[in-house]
């Protein structure tokens, strides 16, 4: 779909005032990026669970659900994971990069120490 397209979704939409001036902000301002298209369907989303909520049908309790909610919070945690175990690699990276750092400038004041006293 085109930005055009969604724009008039969005508008055409059922979606409450509110949440669709939100989500022509969010275009607007951050263009069509994964997590603009994201949050437009995530409104999508809650739309429709609420209309079915009110008319006494609440997918949320279904095995379906429930098996989807599971798997992406798995997915999740897994993500979160490796990002804390490569932050963590990072961080010890950055250590040893400023120790380093910091023994060259140590010899390095000391050969400027050396060289005034040898002059």
């Amino acid at each position: 779909m085109t930005r055009e397209e969604i724009v008039k979704l969005v508008e055409n939409s059922q979606l409450d005032d509110t949440t669709k001036r939100y989500l022509l902000n969010l275009i607007i301002d951050k263009g069509l990026t994964r997590e603009v298209v994201d949050a437009i369907k995530e409104a999508f989303d809650n739309a429709v669970i609420s209309t079915m909520k009110a008319g006494g049908v609440d997918i949320t309790q279904t095995d379906e659900f429930k098996a989807a909610e599971a798997e992406f919070a798995a997915s999740a945690q897994a993500a979160k994971t490796q990002l804390d175990s490569e932050m963590a690699q990072i961080e010890a990276e950055m250590r040893q990069v400023q120790k380093d750092t910091a023994k060259q400038l140590d010899d390095l004041q000391a050969q400027v120490i050396k060289d005034k006293i040898s002059q």
